[in-house]
């Protein structure tokens, strides 16, 4: 029999991982840095656990290669809606609907289509307010245009079988499966957010040019206008303002955590020292050599300035967007 498979597209899939990654390198980060009870280590494992389920959600949506909707010259059959296949004869008119940006085609069917289970009243009335029907096709996940979808659906219905065997044979279908396009767009939006991060380490106003744009794309893409070119890049600059928001702050977190790590290693050893010797090292550059830092670890102890005031010493370092703190020797912490 003739028929035409649409499958769900690896790109989403990827791209909820791809979201949902930050978000939960920041939760655990909480959870391993705060103190057990307190409300940033609450929030640590709120954040985890939420977008944490946004991983096998994407793996499902990755590697389900089970087909969602089954054109055939008898009817259409969507798996997500649980219900039989419609046939092209109970089908009245099909049209496109759109519900905060996730895509459906609803289908208006005559009395002879029995539904498996009766909708609820509320569900009903769900439905009569967003303009959808009992049934409808979910888009979300396929890479499909709704509109040329739509037309076909309706353009089946008025055919004969053998008119249907035809076009459905005709019909071509857009690829779903991971290609070279969909590798050089993941590229492009990984080398902007890496630029957006170095802009925003490096400049307030950056970050808050960052920010605005962000906002203005939030609001756009809420508002869901009809342009669809509009809307395509809201979308597209909320969600890189939005990762742009995650990386810098997790980039601030490690910069600190390594410095003050760094920063407690060299005080010990100079407490050390001066016990040895009855007196401050000079300088710490024989400091850094015997603690045998890393490639990393050597940088970021490069930017610890070290000074002897009187009979005691001052660390002092430089932290991101110029922000200077100061080792506390008696509390052993960074203020």
């Amino acid at each position: 029999m003739t028929e035409i498979k649409l499958y769900k597209t690896t790109t989403k899939g990827l791209k909820i991982i791809g979201m949902s990654l930050p978000f939960v390198a920041i939760g655990l980060w909480m959870i391993t840095q705060e103190p057990i009870g307190t409300t940033p280590y609450i929030m640590g494992w709120v954040c985890t656990c939420f977008f944490g389920l946004g991983i096998p959600v994407g793996l499902f949506q990755t590697f389900d290669k089970r087909p969602q909707i089954i054109i055939t010259e008898n009817g259409i059959w969507d798996r997500t809606t649980k219900q039989d296949e419609v046939k092209w004869e109970q089908i009245i008119e099909a049209y496109p609907l759109d519900i905060h940006g996730q895509k459906f085609i609803s289908l208006i069917t005559d009395e002879t289509f029995v539904f498996k289970k009766k909708t609820y009243k509320w569900a009903e009335k769900i439905n009569k307010e967003v303009g959808a029907q009992n049934l409808n096709l979910h888009l979300g996940q396929i890479n499909i245009d709704e509109i040329e979808l739509t037309n076909f659906i309706n353009q089946l219905t008025k055919e004969t079988r053998e008119e249907r065997r035809k076009s459905i044979k005709n019909f071509k279908v857009k690829g779903t499966n991971f290609s070279q396009t969909d590798f050089q767009k993941i590229l492009f939006y990984v080398l902007i957010s890496l630029t957006l991060l170095v802009l925003t380490l490096t400049s307030y106003v950056a970050f808050w040019v960052v920010m605005v744009v962000m906002g203005v794309s939030a609001i756009i893409a809420r508002w869901q206008p009809d342009n669809k070119t509009l809307k395509k890049y809201a979308g597209i600059g909320t969600w890189l303002g939005l990762v742009n928001l995650v990386l810098l702050f997790g980039t601030i977190k490690i910069y600190d955590n390594i410095t003050e790590d760094v920063g407690e290693q060299l005080a010990i050893e100079i407490e050390e020292f001066q016990k040895r010797n009855s007196t401050f090292p000079t300088d710490i550059n024989s400091i850094n050599e015997k603690l045998e830092f890393n490639y990393v670890e050597r940088y970021f102890a490069d930017q610890i300035d070290y000074k002897i005031i009187d009979n005691d010493y001052e660390l002092e370092a430089t932290m991101l967007f110029r922000k200077l703190r100061k080792y506390d020797k008696n509390n052993s912490e960074w203020k």
